[in-house]
């Protein structure tokens, strides 16, 4: 893997609730595989830290793509996308770049992996993200504005995507911020496990 390769506001409801207007198209941001957390196979619980005196930390449950050696999608999995929003919205009031909202330990998540072929209905399938208990956002990949096979498209008009390469497709409507103790379960058809954080 090369990078992860990020888009945002991917879901109009999600950019209304931030008070945003929709863009034509998802923006485009990147992190390093060095903020990434991966639950493997058998692992149902992941330990997760937030980061302190940062202001509030969001979670954005997503569909995440992997790329495979033709740079098409070869696997899936469900992953969380964290900003710290306190910072987000100040970078953006200024005009400035995102990264530093984006880009801290622990602030890339994702799921088991599987293949195309295990898993055929992906996009389909609603997928879920529970906080405490409460169910918090949920969607599916037909209500993205730009589709899976197309967002590898339009992230190549703009830079090389390796093999390996991992897309997080976007967040929809519900984000809200995490605290010390929270517990979120992550479900996606035969993919579910368990985040905390400290």
């Amino acid at each position: 893997m090369d990078k992860i390769v990020c888009l945002g506001k991917n879901y109009l409801e999600h950019a209304k609730e931030l008070g945003e207007a929709a863009p034509e198209k998802p923006v485009i941001f990147i992190k390093p595989p060095s903020v990434l957390v991966h639950a493997a196979k058998n692992q149902q619980k992941l330990a997760l830290q937030l980061p302190q005196a940062r202001g509030e930390v969001h979670h954005e449950c997503e569909i995440v793509l992997r790329l495979g050696q033709n740079i098409t999608i070869e696997a899936v999995t469900l992953g969380l996308d964290m900003t710290l929003r306190d910072a987000q919205s100040a970078l953006k009031k200024n005009g400035h770049p995102w990264t530093i909202s984006k880009v801290f330990k622990d602030s890339a998540v994702i799921g088991p992996w599987l293949k195309i072929s295990e898993f055929p209905d992906w996009e389909n399938q609603i997928f879920k993200l529970e906080i405490n208990g409460t169910l918090k956002q949920t969607a599916n990949a037909k209500e993205m504005m730009l589709k899976a096979s197309d967002s590898i498209d339009y992230i190549r008009q703009f830079f090389p995507l390796c093999p390996g390469d991992l897309i997080f497709t976007g967040t929809p409507k519900g984000v809200a911020p995490v605290q010390v103790g929270s517990v979120g379960k992550l479900n996606w058809g035969p993919i579910e496990y368990e985040v905390s954080w400290s």
